[in-house]
Parts: structure tokens; C-alpha cells; sequence
């Protein structure tokens, strides 16, 4: 739960303060756009090297190397250029995609008849993440006197932490790593696997819509007329209201054999939040980031959730996390850069919003 309330800081403490990024650096709207893609773009390319740090490293080593390279990235955007930035960002994001799939591999491993209950808890702990980061980047920006590079760079600390929690641990799973007899390499037959391709399909289809919302909804909510302030709060809202869905939709559904009445749930809770947002933005936004994000949350919770349920043992749930983030966050980066790009070309939210419609 330490490493998960670090993974998502780097990445949900950017959009609140784009506008003053994009105007500062200065940095091109189609430059805004990859800066917002580059996480799930990351994301993708890093997670098949968790199984590889796993082999080598051993689980508890790995999340140690999560943390340091989290926190380095974190620090590395602090100069404010935009090689600073992209670089920086790159960084962060390889380290979090091997702590994607490190963590649901360790809860197969370590919770094997607990699965719902810890993946609830974990992801719990991930959306936490993202709305703390989202609800304090704007206020300690102003605590520093606007300095919006301080701002980014506060949340290096906590990772450094998370880093050393681990490092008792490390050696003790670094030496039962190399006793233990070496894991099935990664493979490609997971691709011939239907189960593993609905999981993976689902994964990358509910990635999308969150990176999309994630990136755009301050200034979607901006362009309706809302403020600054109240725009990153209701940001902050959408997170928050993730987090028990996080929990409790998991848990539950863990219960059943079957999880399709809690993914049809959420798809029209998601799309009541969509549609409201679509008709009318600044009638009732609280309502409809509430909607969108307990629906978020719960599909968080769902993707993870499945890789624990649909697998035997901690190395299928190692691979199958490792394919499904793979694709999933390939799925999810075209998210915000066609979000970017329709509102580019439509002149407004409209066909945007249609899309993360047809995406859900």
C-alpha cells in the first residue's frame, strides 16, 4: 500500500497545472498532448521488465528499484525544461510500470485465498494516490510562491521513503529469489489465450478513459466556465470518490465466479457521468465527476482484481499483469492525445466526449 500511494503522484500532480507548464517552458498544445501520453506510453514499455527484475532481483529488490527510479524521475523534471520534463517523466513511468505488475504478482503470492481484499486495498491505495496529488499540487504551487517546478518535485520525498521501507526486505527476497527455481520466461501464448485477451482488451479500454479524464477534465471543466480552483478541486473529487468503489467493488466481486454484473454496473454509471458532462458540464459537474469516478475506481479495482482471479499462481499473475498492462497502456496512450487532438479539430467537447462514450 506504501508503494501504491507513490504511483500515481508523478503522474496526476501534471494536469492541474498544465496551463502554467505549457505557458512557462512554453511547450506546444501537441507537446501538452504527449507530455499527458507519455505515462501510459511508458507504462506499456516498462512492464516487461518486471518479470526480468523479479528473476534477477526478486520481488522485494524490485519494488526497492521502483521507488529510487519513481523518485528520480520525479527530481529529474525539476529543472523545468522540457528535456527536464519528458525525461523526467519517461523515468517515472518505467519505474511504475514494473510496480504494476510487481505488486498483484506479490498479492498472488502472499494473499493467495485474500486476493479480492488485497487488491481492493491496493488499488485503493493507487487512486488515493492520484487524488492527493491532484487535491495539494495547486496549493503548495501557491505555498511556494507559484513555482510549479517545487510543486512536482515535493513528491520525490515519499518515494524515497517507500524505498527504504522495502530495503529491509529486499535481501531476505533477493536470497529466496536465487534458491527458488527461475520462473517461466515471458512468452507469447498468452496472445492465443482468450481469457488473458479479454482481461488484457479490458485493461487498455478502461486505461483509456481514465488517462483521458485524468488529463482533460480541468480544462474541460474550465472551458464550461468553471474556475481554476474549482476545476482542479472537482479533479480532486473524482479521485476521491474512487477510492472505496477501489475497495469494496473487488472485494465483492471476488465473491462470485463470475464478474460481468459488476463490469456492466460500472459501465452505466460511467456513462451517466460521460453523457451528464457531454449535456450539461457546468449544471451539476459535482454530480458527474462523482459518477465518472466511482465508476473508474471500480474498473481499477476490476482490472487488477482479475489478474489474481484469472490466473493459478504468482507467475501466471506475473505474466498475464505483465501482457495486459503491456497492450492495455499501448490501448490507453492513444487515449489523451485523440482526446487533445478531436477537441483540436472539432473546436470543442463534444466528439471527445463521444469517444471516451464509444471507448466505455
Amino acid at each position: 500500500m506504501l508503494t501504491a500511494l507513490n504511483m500515481r503522484t508523478a503522474i496526476a500532480s501534471v494536469p492541474p497545472l498544465l496551463d502554467e507548464i505549457t505557458r512557462d517552458v512554453p511547450l506546444s498544445t501537441a507537446a501538452a498532448g504527449l507530455l499527458t501520453t507519455l505515462p501510459p506510453l511508458c507504462m506499456a514499455a516498462g512492464a516487461p521488465l518486471a518479470p526480468i527484475a523479479a528473476r534477477r532481483l526478486g520481488h522485494e529488490a524490485g519494488l526497492v528499484l521502483v521507488a529510487v527510479t519513481v523518485a528520480a524521475g520525479i527530481a529529474a523534471r525539476m529543472p523545468g525544461d522540457a528535456t527536464a520534463l519528458f525525461l523526467g517523466t519517461l523515468l517515472s513511468g518505467l519505474g511504475i510500470a514494473v510496480g504494476n505488475v510487481l505488486v498483484p504478482a506479490i498479492i498472488k503470492r502472499d494473499f493467495p485465498h485474500r486476493v479480492g481484499v488485497m487488491t481492493g486495498l491496493y488499488t485503493m491505495a493507487l487512486a488515493t494516490s492520484a487524488a492527493i496529488a491532484a487535491a495539494l499540487v495547486v496549493p503548495i504551487e501557491e505555498a511556494l510562491d507559484t513555482d510549479w517546478r517545487l510543486a512536482l518535485g515535493v513528491w520525490a520525498f515519499p518515494a524515497l521513503l517507500v524505498a527504504l521501507a522495502w530495503l529491509p526486505l529486499a535481501a531476505v527476497g533477493s536470497r529466496a529469489a536465487r534458491r527458488a527455481p527461475a520462473p517461466p520466461r515471458p512468452s507469447t501464448a498468452l496472445l492465443s489465450d482468450r481469457v488473458a485477451v479479454h482481461v488484457t482488451l479490458f485493461m487498455g479500454f478502461q486505461s483509456l478513459v481514465f488517462f483521458s479524464v485524468l488529463s482533460w477534465l480541468p480544462e474541460m471543466l474550465r472551458d464550461a466556465g468553471i474556475s481554476r480552483v474549482s476545476a482542479g478541486t472537482l479533479l480532486s473529487v473524482m479521485l476521491v470518490t474512487g477510492i472505496p468503489t477501489c475497495l469494496i467493488v473487488p472485494t465483492l466481486a471476488a465473491r462470485r465466479r463470475d464478474q460481468r454484473p459488476a463490469v456492466i454496473g460500472t459501465v452505466v454509471a460511467l456513462a451517466a457521468g460521460l453523457i451528464g458532462l457531454l449535456i450539461a458540464p457546468d449544471a451539476a459537474p459535482a454530480v458527474w465527476v462523482v459518477l465518472t469516478g466511482t465508476a473508474l475506481g471500480s474498473f481499477l479495482g476490476l482490472s487488477f482484481l482479475l489478474f489474481g482471479v484469472r490466473t493459478r499462481d504468482a507467475v501466471g499473475a506475473g505474466r498475464l499483469a505483465a501482457m495486459a498492462q503491456t497492450v492495455g497502456f499501448s490501448i490507453a496512450a492513444l487515449g489523451p492525445l485523440t482526446v487533445g487532438a478531436l477537441r483540436a479539430a472539432s473546436g470543442g467537447w463534444t466528439v471527445p466526449l463521444v469517444f471516451l462514450l464509444v471507448a466505455a
